[in-house]
């Protein structure tokens, strides 16, 4: 079994991880860097793109395809699910559950512009938290902050509490704030550290069960780790550290991969 991902960062490790605790298989992780972050590009462009990135993994041997970002998913997955033959699974923020915990109280969806104008997301508040209060704040610098953390291990404390002031968040704190893009999850301890009542909420679990559905039961007896490959593809040039780090996150292998640029 052979499971791709596909984001603009590292963003979408956040749900491999949650995929791999639960499903053995080789993965095959596309990190579209080339065109970090998707939350300021068209809905065109985003489309057209994820379609280049699936035909990419279906090469690779991928039998599924999990779009781990927000911004993709709302944007591309429904086109792409009539253009490929291919279970495709999306990353959508939490609203379902935000709104059947803290409709009362209200709640914010945290995430990318893009994601915050979509049409799918007004979508889902309309589906699932018409009667609520619900705010949305778009950031892309976050998505930037959570890229250098993973990369870089560095102190973003006070970039992040920077941000967060900037949009309003601090001032108003909100009981539950959904992370509305799958590289926040990686910010959890800042978040936690400028919001300690606040709960967050993100999807990577139920992604997770979704992925394990759809493929079927785990085996009983776990297979030995070598007899899966791990496959990190960027479509931007990684520097030293960065190649570095792609091993540590658990990948055994790693290509430079390159396509026809388009307009964003």
């Amino acid at each position: 079994m052979r499971i791709g991902f596909i984001d603009s960062g590292v963003g979408g490790l956040s749900i491999l991880a949650a995929v791999r605790a639960k499903v053995p298989a080789s993965y095959i992780y596309v990190m579209d860097n080339f065109y970090l972050p998707y939350g300021e590009k068209s809905e065109t462009f985003i489309q057209a793109r994820l379609a280049q990135l699936s035909a990419l993994l279906l090469d690779k041997g991928a039998d599924l395809i999990v779009i781990a970002c927000n911004t993709a998913t709302t944007q591309a997955v429904a086109l792409l699910r009539t253009q490929f033959n291919v279970p495709f699974v999306g990353t959508v923020p939490a609203i379902k559950p935000a709104a059947a915990q803290f409709c009362q109280q209200g709640f914010t969806v945290l995430a990318t512009p893009a994601t915050c104008r979509s049409d799918y997301l007004k979508g889902l508040i309309a589906e699932f938290a018409s009667a609520c209060v619900v705010r949305t704040a778009g950031s892309s610098e976050l998505v930037r902050l959570a890229e250098q953390k993973v990369w870089y291990q560095q102190n973003i404390q006070v970039q992040v509490e920077a941000e967060l002031k900037g949009l309003g968040i601090l001032s108003e704190q909100p009981e539950a704030l959904v992370l509305g893009c799958t590289h926040f999850p990686f910010l959890a301890a800042e978040l936690n550290h400028c919001l300690p009542q606040t709960t967050l909420l993100d999807t990577a679990d139920a992604i997770a069960r979704r992925v394990t559905t759809l493929i079927g039961r785990l085996p009983e007896t776990p297979n030995q780790p070598d007899d899966y490959h791990h496959l990190y593809i960027s479509s931007g040039v990684l520097d030293a550290r960065q190649r570095q780090r792609v091993t540590e996150l658990g990948f055994d292998q790693y290509e430079y991969w390159s396509i026809p640029a388009l307009t964003a």
